[in-house]
C-alpha cells in the first residue's frame, strides 16, 4: 500500500538521476585514468541515472526515463572528454578546464586521433545503452496495485467457477519480431560502419555515422516498448471468475510457497501455461481458484505478493481496440481509473460481453522497420556529414614574425615608396 501511494516527483527524480550520473562519470574518470578503455562504466551511468530517478522520484514512468535518458547521454559525453583533458593535462602544462576546451581544436588539427576518440564515444554509449534497456523496462512494467472487486465476495475456494485462458505465447510472435528488429537495425548498422571505419584508418565520417545510427536505435528503443510489453503481457493468464477477469502472473503465483504449482523456478524464462503438464496444469488451477476466494472474500490484504500475482480487474472496460490489443480501463486503489493493454493472444477470450475474441495471431508492424531504417538513414548521414566537415583540414593563419620581400631593382621607380606595417 505504501508503494502504491508514492507519486512520482519529478523535480526530485531528476536530481536522483544527475546524482547517479556522476557515479557514472566518478567511474568512466577513474578507469580511464588507469589506462583502460571505460565502455563498461556506461553500464553504471545508465542504471545509476535511472535507479536514482526512480529512488528520488518514487517510481520511474515514461516521463522520467525520457528525461533520465537525455541527461545519460549529456553526461556521457561529458564524462568522456572529462577523462581524456584529465589526462592532456600533464602532457601540456595546462588545468583540467582549459585541456577541457582545448579538445575540439585539438581533434581539428589532428594532434588528437579523431577515430579513436569518437571510436571510444561510441562505445561507452553502446555500453549505456546495454545498461539502460532493461533498467527500463524493468521499471515500467511494474504495475500499479489495484483495488479487490466489489460485491464479488466468495468464501468457498471450492465453489470459484471460472474460465480460464491461457495466453498463447506464438500468437505475438510476428509483432515481437517486428518490434526486435526495430530496435536492433540501428546497432546492426553502427556496427557495420565501426568496422568500415576501423578498415580505412583514418576516416572519421563512417565514425559518425555509426553515432548517428546508435541515436536512432536509442530513440526506436522508446517508440517500440509499449509492443515489447504487449508480448510480455501474453505470458500472463486470464481468469473470468465472480463476476471479474482476473489477470493471473503464474511466475509470480509459483514463488509462494502454499500456492506453489511446479518445480520450475522461472529463474531462466517465465512460467507459462504450455510448459507445464496435465498435472501441474490441474494443481496451478486450483491454487488460483484458492487465491482469487481468498482475494473476493477479503482474507487477504491489498499490496501482498498475492495480490500482484492475482489481479483483479474491477469494472473493467474496453476503451479502444487495435489489431494486436484492447486497451481497457478499470477500478484502481481508491477508486482511480487504471489503464492496461490485454494482448489478443487468448483463444476464446473477450474482455467484454458481445465482443468477438481474437481468432487468429497478431499480425507483425512492419512499419515499424520502417521507420527504423528511415530514422538510421537520416541520422547516419547527419553524422556522416558532420564527420566529414570535422576531417576537412584547416586552412592555417600565416605565422607572426618578419617578412622578407625581394624587390628587382626596375621595381623602384623615381618618387616611389615603400610601406611596411
Amino acid at each position: 500500500m505504501e508503494r502504491e501511494k508514492r507519486q512520482e516527483n519529478i523535480v526530485a527524480g531528476v536530481v536522483g538521476a544527475f546524482l547517479g550520473t556522476l557515479l557514472g562519470v566518478v567511474c568512466t574518470v577513474v578507469i580511464g585514468q588507469m589506462g583502460y578503455v571505460a565502455s563498461i562504466s556506461g553500464l553504471v551511468m545508465a542504471v545509476g541515472a535511472l535507479k536514482g530517478y526512480e529512488l528520488l522520484g518514487g517510481r520511474l514512468s515514461k516521463k522520467g526515463a525520457v528525461i533520465s535518458s537525455a541527461l545519460i547521454l549529456v553526461m556521457t559525453y561529458l564524462a568522456h572528454r572529462l577523462s581524456l583533458a584529465i589526462s592532456l593535462t600533464s602532457e601540456m602544462g595546462m588545468g583540467v578546464f582549459r585541456c577541457f576546451q582545448a579538445i575540439p581544436p585539438l581533434l581539428r588539427t589532428g594532434v588528437l586521433d579523431g577515430p579513436a576518440y569518437w571510436g571510444d564515444l561510441v562505445m561507452l554509449y553502446l555500453f549505456t545503452l546495454l545498461g539502460a534497456v532493461p533498467t527500463i523496462i524493468a521499471g515500467l512494467r511494474s504495475a500499479d496495485l489495484p483495488d479487490l472487486p466489489q460485491g464479488a465476495v466468495i468464501r468457498d475456494p471450492e465453489t470459484v467457477e471460472g474460465a480460464f485462458y491461457p495466453g498463447t505465447v506464438a500468437w505475438m510472435r510476428p509483432l515481437r519480431l517486428s518490434a526486435a528488429a526495430s530496435m536492433f537495425v540501428g546497432l546492426i548498422l553502427a556496427a557495420v560502419l565501426l568496422f568500415v571505419s576501423i578498415a580505412n584508418g583514418t576516416a572519421l565520417a563512417p565514425m559518425m555515422a555509426a553515432a548517428g545510427c546508435v541515436v536512432s536505435s536509442a530513440v526506436m528503443i522508446f517508440a517500440v516498448l509499449p509492443s515489447v510489453q504487449l508480448c510480455n503481457n501474453a505470458m500472463k493468464m486470464m481468469v473470468r471468475a465472480g463476476g471479474t477477469v482476473w489477470r493471473v502472473d503464474l511466475s509470480m503465483l509459483n514463488n509462494a510457497d502454499t500456492y506453489r504449482f511446479t518445480k520450475k523456478l522461472g529463474a531462466v524464462r517465465a512460467i507459462r501455461w504450455d510448459i507445464l503438464n496435465e498435472e501441474e496444469r490441474a494443481q496451478a488451477r486450483t491454487s488460483i481458484q484458492r487465491a482469487i476466494a481468498l482475494l473476493g472474500s477479503g482474507q487477504v490484504m491489498p499490496g501482498s505478493a498475492l495480490s500482484l500475482a492475482v489481479m483483479p480487474l474491477t469494472d473493467l472496460r474496453v476503451v479502444k481496440e487495435t489489431k494486436w490489443a484492447w486497451k481497457v480501463a478499470y477500478s484502481g486503489v481508491g477508486g482511480r481509473e487504471k489503464k492496461l493493454s490485454i494482448p489478443k493472444a487468448y483463444p476464446g477470450f473477450a474482455p467484454a460481453p458481445g465482443m468477438e475474441a481474437a481468432q487468429e495471431p497478431a499480425p507483425a508492424r512492419w512499419a515499424l522497420l520502417g521507420a527504423a531504417l528511415a530514422l538510421a538513414a537520416v541520422l547516419g548521414l547527419a553524422g556522416a556529414g558532420l564527420g566529414r566537415q570535422m576531417d576537412r583540414p584547416r586552412p592555417k593563419a600565416p605565422a607572426r614574425g618578419s617578412i622578407s620581400y625581394e624587390l628587382d631593382g626596375a621595381d623602384l621607380q623615381d618618387g616611389s615608396s615603400i610601406y611596411l606595417g
